[in-house]
């Protein structure tokens, strides 16, 4: 029972399916940073499924947020669910951030790392570049800052709990890029691995006395 929160009646059924794993991962990275409203923080791979929590969990609690995606079109809308800033890569961003969700791994991971202000935190959630991430002599010298490995466990009720009050009011948007019957599932999961959609992927259920809509892996 601690893994589990009672979906208010006004939810969306496949939105607040869609809220783990990527919602709980993302506020509780943020959580562990020291999220507040005097930070800057910095969510890479940002039009992703913990990416796109990530911006609105952090904007939700008054920090500068910088949302970082890999084109123009997977930047879209995130202006409007609370990036202060949306940007192509890294490249651009010269000033120090005080916190990083990163989702992205390879070399974007060692750009962040470089990017960090001194006590600042970086949270390696994911690795969608499939690529090495490799320090150059010195990187880890200097003014302490952290680099932490990230994973689910324990009891979530709680977490989730948080999320699905705001997200059945319409202030916590859970996009959802691709939903269709569970017959479907390797053109979801196709879809999802070659990203070619942004947010999350639900599958319908609709057999017997089972309709509640379950996401994809």
């Amino acid at each position: 029972m601690a893994a589990l929160a009672e979906v208010p009646k006004s939810s969306d059924p496949a939105q607040a399916v869609a809220l783990p794993v990527a919602g709980v991962a993302a506020l509780r990275s943020l959580r562990a940073a020291g999220l507040g409203p005097d930070k800057r923080v910095l969510v890479t791979g940002a039009s992703g499924g913990v990416g796109r929590f990530a911006v609105q969990l952090a904007a939700r609690a008054g920090a500068h947020v910088i949302a970082s995606v890999g084109s123009a079109a997977r930047g879209e809308g995130l202006a409007e669910i609370g990036a202060d800033e949306v940007l192509i890569g890294l490249e651009s961003l010269q000033r120090p951030v005080d916190v990083v969700v990163d989702s992205v791994g390879g070399p974007q991971l060692v750009a962040a790392w470089n990017l960090l202000a001194p006590g600042g935190s970086v949270r390696s959630v994911g690795w969608a570049s499939g690529e090495s991430a490799v320090f150059p002599p010195y990187a880890t010298a200097g003014p302490a800052k952290s680099l932490t490995s990230f994973v689910v466990e324990g009891d979530v009720g709680a977490d989730l709990a948080i999320l699905t009050e705001p997200a059945a009011e319409g202030a916590l948007g859970v996009e959802i890029g691709w939903q269709g019957s569970w017959d479907r599932f390797d053109e979801a999961a196709e879809a999802l691995r070659g990203r070619r959609i942004s947010g999350k992927a639900v599958l319908e259920v609709a057999s017997g006395e089972l309709h509640a809509p379950v996401p994809a892996p």
